[in-house]
């Protein structure tokens, strides 16, 4: 069977159509708020690193508003980076969460954000041993951090 170029070159229109029109949507799980406290900063070849530990904080469901787990003051802080070169600050937060059901999370958010905005977007990885919120393992997760306000507010999305 024989397909002319007309067909073939509309087919392959099509296709592009459909790969365009599909983009990504995410549905917020968790609202909350952390708390930071800057320790220090380290200058470096790439900009100021900046070392701050958690004072604490918590994550309620995103459509209950309950509340789901509260952020550990001990074993988490964030170690990014502002750029020299470029004014975005580059997010490296890891902390653990206590759920309300007493077992843990390790989580770990790598992104970046500018300071005028003031908005850090992060991929969220999260480890568990939770039975509630295992499921959130092997999900796509992202993370906003607002760091205009303290604590900071955030938001945590999984993706659809």
């Amino acid at each position: 069977m024989m397909f002319s170029p007309v067909k073939v070159f509309t087919a392959a229109l099509a296709l592009c159509a459909v790969a365009i029109q599909a983009q990504p949507t995410f549905t917020k799980i968790f609202d909350g708020l952390l708390g930071f406290d800057d320790i220090a900063t380290i200058d470096g070849p790439f900009g100021a690193r900046a070392l701050f530990t958690f004072t604490g904080g918590n994550l309620t469901d995103a459509n209950t508003g309950s509340l789901a787990g509260t952020f550990l003051t001990a074993g988490g802080g964030d170690l990014g980076i502002a750029s020299s070169n470029n004014g975005i600050f580059y997010a490296n937060i890891r902390g653990i969460v206590q759920w309300t059901d007493g077992s843990y999370a390790y989580l770990e958010a790598q992104g970046s954000g500018a300071f005028t905005g003031a908005i850090a977007n992060t991929y969220l990885h999260i480890e568990t041993n939770s039975s509630t919120y295992s499921g959130l393992e092997t999900q796509f997760l992202f993370m906003d951090l607002n760091v205009t306000t303290m604590p900071n507010v955030i938001g945590i999305y999984a993706l659809n």
